[in-house]
């Protein structure tokens, strides 16, 4: 099987090696990719540390159930 010119990688510090890489610095989202390859960058997780994740959210729901689990637990501070 014989390689085709296209699929093949430039070598490190290649004149052409130089020009994908200064292609690749000006383009955010190829810079990333590139940086998540070769392990320099970690990949993004879905739920950063600032969002809460999963249950930092209130369900909403039955509203009476609320109030009476929230009286049971914490007890009515009217009382």
């Amino acid at each position: 099987m014989s390689e085709d010119k296209q699929s093949t990688v430039p070598t490190t510090n290649s004149k052409q090696w130089v020009k994908n890489e200064k292609l690749i610095n000006q383009d955010p989202v190829l810079k990333r990719a590139r940086d998540i390859q070769q392990g320099i960058d970690k990949p993004k997780h879905r739920y950063s540390s600032g969002d809460g994740g999963k249950g930092s959210a209130r369900r909403w729901g039955d509203e009476q159930a609320y109030k009476d689990g929230w009286d049971r637990i914490w007890g009515n501070k009217n009382d």
